[in-house]
């Protein structure tokens, strides 16, 4: 049976350009999850075997980053992954407005079968919405494999 433990780490979030939004800064919010998934046959869904939230701060709690700084996070989870599990990274980004609706800058989610799983950055869009852009910076490390 194949057996990868693995680190999957939310670093940051940097601020590429507070675009249209007064000021230097943009107000962020949003959450970042891992998760250990398995399609079970008996019912044919994908059922959740294990969750883990990176990050999660809500519009009242947007976390303020100055253009071209990162707000640094370095949350993480170790997880093992057996034959027919993956894991599925999920993960969305909004900037708070105090006047109007707040801005979505962009979502995530991507599954990684066992043996996509490697060592190094996972290939993240820039979250961009009125030219308001943001980097969001994970990676994935292969602790142990068996």
């Amino acid at each position: 049976m194949a057996f990868k433990k693995v680190r999957v780490t939310l670093h940051s979030i940097f601020n590429d350009n507070t675009g249209d939004d007064p000021g230097n800064e943009l107000e962020i919010f949003g959450r970042w999850d891992a998760n250990r998934l398995k399609f079970d046959p008996d019912i044919a869904e994908v059922v959740s075997l294990e969750h883990h939230n990176l990050w999660d701060r809500t519009g009242d709690d947007a976390q303020s980053v100055v253009e071209g700084t990162a707000f640094i996070i370095e949350s993480s989870a170790d997880i093992d992954f057996f034959d027919g599990e993956f894991l599925q990274i999920v993960g969305h980004v909004s900037e708070q407005d105090d006047f109007g609706p707040n801005d979505v800058l962009g979502s995530f989610e991507r599954n990684f079968n066992l043996g996509d799983i490697h060592d190094g950055l996972v290939q993240i869009p820039q979250f961009n919405e009125s030219n308001q852009r943001v980097n969001v910076k994970m990676s994935l490390r292969v602790l142990e494999t068996g």
